[in-house]
């Protein structure tokens, strides 16, 4: 994909076929988040305003196409950020996921918090840089960072912080990325048995479901 992405974008970044390319796993990632959690009129109003959109692109077309990639990229990568900042408030993103596969002791606790910030981080500077890169510039660089720098870049930090975590703290169980996401999704109550403790009258924690 990140090299389709970034033929497209240096040879034909102005075609409809581009704008689907590039922009349609984020529509359609959306999409399916918003049907999955019941909102299925914002999914359907979201699709139906995407293809319109791309209709108008076909149609009458525009001079210049490659903010609407950047605003994409900083969209994303800012909501990211935002996602894991705001979790600071309460219990940290990483420290929910990590309980899930460890028993954390207080020195485990305050590394994740550690983490959740400096992923936080990560996210608002790959942000902004892709708006520096995009001002200063030309758009074939912007390019590059967006479809091959950021996907190594990322990969990086999961390596870097994987070989640190287990040098600093290798009191922390081996434990996959995968096998902490299906242990936070199994945490998880599922809508129908929560509509049914509802309805039979019953009063659980969230998440004291197994």
């Amino acid at each position: 994909y990140s090299l389709g992405a970034q033929w497209l974008m240096l040879h034909a970044p102005h075609s409809p076929a581009t704008v689907a390319f590039v922009l349609g796993p984020v529509v359609l990632g959306v999409a399916t988040g918003l049907w999955t959690s019941g909102r299925r009129a914002l999914a359907l109003l979201l699709l139906a305003a995407a293809g319109g959109g791309l209709g108008w692109l076909a149609w009458r077309g525009l001079p210049d196409i490659t903010p609407l990639y950047v605003a994409e990229y900083v969209t994303v990568y800012g909501a990211m950020a935002w996602l894991f900042w705001r979790s600071l408030r309460g219990t940290p993103l990483i420290t929910r996921l990590a309980r899930s596969v460890h028993r954390l002791t207080p020195d485990m606790e305050r590394y994740t918090v550690r983490l959740t910030r400096a992923w936080a981080l990560y996210f608002a500077g790959m942000a902004l840089l892709s708006l520096l890169l995009f001002e200063l510039l030309p758009f074939g660089w912007w390019a590059l960072y967006a479809n091959i720098g950021s996907p190594l870049a990322l990969g990086a930090f999961f390596l870097g912080e994987h070989v640190l975590r287990y040098r600093w703290h290798p009191e922390f169980d081996r434990a996959s990325v995968w096998a902490s996401v299906q242990a936070w999704r199994e945490r998880r109550e599922p809508p129908a048995a929560a509509a049914a403790g509802q309805e039979g009258g019953l009063t659980q924690p969230p998440g004291s479901a197994r």
